[in-house]
């Protein structure tokens, strides 16, 4: 079954319109802290400064190149990045809809698996939108939507292409990269044709892989950025992934475990998945769609489960295939009790399913709906419906601390100034159009339990030799779980004593707003 050029166009509407209408919400979203890192690290790439040479962050490069593109295209704006966010997830749900489609051949389920993404993904908030393990969706999802056509009308040109995608999945989040065996076991004994086309099939991917990635290798090589990318990714990153172990229990993360196959909102999907995946192993169907529709779920799951953090926007990876694997399941069961004559109450209780599924998941969206009406009926500016959704659970980060300081920034210094935070609020940086002194952007790498005698020389120098005019310590912003210290950043800086005594020596108190305290560089 094929679709018309008609068919193509209206389900692309439909599915773009609901993916539009659900992620509408997000336009009330302002950018956490994440967001604020690639926002910069994007604003500096345009200007031709390389990420991690310039940047200090731990995201691989694919999340700052993206920011970048938005930024050409849109230019800098909160907003208009969450425009970009809503077209980008849209397109991934449309490729969720043909991805469900090839495997099951049902329109209305593959509408359905595309709802599922749209729902699950935008019901989360403006910290846990806008990821890099949200932004990989969609490459991994055309990648593996190639390779399933590729079984019914064959071309290497397709294959190569299938893993160039998967390599620009992986700039964005390496712990996928356990797909890659699952995905060459499927093709050698799941997919059609003679053992020599598989291994050639395998050795075209895997060339489409690694030339992208050895074209981003030499791209930082020749901007002299390759030595600072291999260390923070793979030096200094297992050191803050070492942190992260000491601070969070076993209890904590066998609890997230049983949560996540229990009661949390995926719960169903994984088990509906995993029922599709034994199904078809019991009825001897097994097939290349299902093996590597089941090897995207294990691999997404494996990503997820070994940060260990669970971080809510860590779960955006298992939505796609999670979306899928429902709908397969839907699919089966109709199809075998067709047989026994009891497919009406199959379709029935499926749709019972799914509407409960689809209360408990829309949940978020009831109050997200009425602050979006509140701004479209200008009842209250962007800004203020920022502030109302701009804040965490604990209230440690609010956005409306960050307009402050960057309003006191504007007023305390001018545009070609240079200003240093130390603490870890990016976004000051980014909105205030500042540049920061150093490229440590956050303070924790100077901090963290682990051997940074270099990193601290590096920024003692930086701020010696460019003296940035104004100098902003941030206060009430624990940093355990990122630094080792069960203390904020002004706490820490006893820790820094070159970096206290400097402040001290060189700088004037001006002034505390909110969490922040401004040091005036001194001029006598």
């Amino acid at each position: 079954m094929r679709f018309s050029n008609k068919q193509f166009f209206l389900f692309g509407l439909i599915i773009i319109a609901v993916g539009a209408a659900l992620g509408s919400v997000s336009l009330t979203y302002p950018f956490g802290r994440d967001q604020g890192i690639y926002a910069y690290a994007g604003k500096l790439l345009l200007e031709g400064k390389m990420n991690y040479l310039y940047v200090f962050d731990l995201k691989p490069p694919g999340i700052h190149f993206l920011f970048a593109f938005a930024q050409f295209i849109a230019g800098e704006s909160m907003f208009n990045m969450r425009v970009f966010d809503i077209i980008w997830q849209s397109l991934t749900a449309l490729i969720v809809f043909f991805i469900t489609f090839r495997l099951t051949q049902k329109k209305s389920l593959s509408v359905v698996s595309a709802l599922i993404y749209a729902l699950l993904y935008f019901r989360l908030d403006y910290w846990h939108t806008l990821q890099a393990d949200g932004m990989l969706n969609l490459p991994f999802a055309l990648s593996i939507l190639l390779l399933l056509y590729n079984e019914r009308s064959h071309s290497f040109i397709r294959v190569f292409f299938a893993g160039v995608l998967f390599a620009l999945a992986l700039t964005f989040k390496y712990t996928v990269i356990s797909y890659l065996p699952l995905l060459f076991l499927s093709i050698y004994f799941f997919s059609g044709g003679l053992r020599s086309l598989k291994t050639k099939n395998v050795l075209i991917y895997s060339t489409g892989t690694i030339l992208l990635g050895v074209a981003i290798l030499l791209l930082y090589y020749f901007t002299g950025s390759l030595d600072e990318l291999i260390n923070i990714q793979f030096v200094q990153t297992p050191l803050y992934t070492g942190i992260a172990y000491e601070t969070e229990s076993q209890a904590y993360i066998s609890s997230q475990l049983i949560r996540l196959f229990t009661v949390s909102v995926y719960a169903p999907l994984i088990w509906l998945t995993v029922i599709a995946a034994f199904g078809a192993a019991i009825r001897k169907k097994i097939d290349f769609g299902s093996v590597i529709l089941f090897s995207w779920f294990i691999s997404s799951l494996f990503s997820l489960i070994f940060q260990w953090k669970f971080y809510y926007y860590h779960f955006l990876v298992i939505i796609p295939p999670l979306a899928i694997g429902a709908s397969v399941f839907a699919s089966n069961l109709v199809e075998y009790l067709k047989k026994e004559g009891t497919r009406k109450f199959a379709v029935a209780g499926l749709v019972l399913l799914l509407a409960g599924f689809t209360a408990f998941a829309f949940k978020p969206y009831l109050n997200n709906y009425s602050i979006l009406y509140s701004l479209v009926s200008e009842k209250n500016s962007l800004k203020e419906v920022y502030e109302l959704n701009g804040v965490t659970e604990d209230s440690v980060f609010m956005i409306g601390k960050t307009f402050r300081a960057v309003d006191a920034v504007k007023q305390y210094s001018q545009p070609f100034d240079e200003i240093y935070v130390w603490g870890f609020d990016p976004l000051v940086y980014y909105l205030s159009g500042r540049k920061c002194t150093s490229r440590f952007i956050y303070n924790f790498p100077l901090l963290w339990k682990a051997e940074n005698r270099e990193l601290k020389s590096e920024f003692i120098n930086a701020i010696k030799s460019r003296s940035p005019k104004l100098i902003l310590v941030a206060k009430n912003d624990p940093l355990i779980f990122i630094s080792g210290f069960n203390e904020d950043s002004k706490g820490l800086l006893s820790r820094f004593p070159e970096f206290h005594d400097l402040l001290t020596e060189k700088y004037l108190y001006k002034n505390t707003i909110d969490d922040f305290e401004y040091y005036e560089l001194k001029y006598w």
